[in-house]
C-alpha cells in the first residue's frame, strides 16, 4: 500500500473501523442499494467498482485494506462502470495495463 496517497487521513482509526465494522464504506456510495444486504465477499465488484469510481479518499484505504491486490485487478479486468479517470488511477497505482480495463461507453 503506498502511504503518500493515505497521509492526510487518520489511518488507525480506519484500520479499527475495518475490523470492526460489518459495512465499513461510506452509506452514501450505495445509495442505491440496501448496505445491509450487501455481502462484501459475494458483491466484491460491485463494491470495488463504486467505490473507485466514487469513494473517498478514506473509502479507498478501507477498499485496499479488506481486498488484496489480485481482487480489486480481477475486479478492474472484469469491470463495465469505469470511467475514465478511474483508469487511469488505476492503472497507475495497480500497475495495471489501461488496455486490460474498460472504459463505459457511458463516460465515452
Amino acid at each position: 500500500m503506498n502511504s503518500d496517497y493515505f497521509r492526510f487521513i487518520d489511518t488507525q482509526k480506519l484500520d479499527k473501523k475495518a475490523e470492526t465494522e460489518v459495512f465499513p464504506f461510506s452509506t452514501n456510495l450505495f445509495w442505491d442499494s440496501s448496505i445491509n444486504t450487501i455481502d462484501l465477499e459475494k458483491n466484491q465488484r460491485y463494491v470495488i467498482e463504486r467505490v473507485l469510481t466514487r469513494g473517498f479518499t478514506e473509502d479507498f484505504y478501507l477498499l485496499v485494506k479488506i481486498y488484496s491486490s489480485e481482487q480489486i485487478k480481477t475486479a478492474l479486468r472484469k469491470s463495465k462502470e469505469l470511467d475514465a479517470k478511474t483508469v487511469n488511477f488505476c492503472s497507475q497505482y495497480f500497475n495495471l495495463p489501461k488496455s486490460e480495463m474498460h472504459v463505459s461507453s457511458f463516460y465515452r
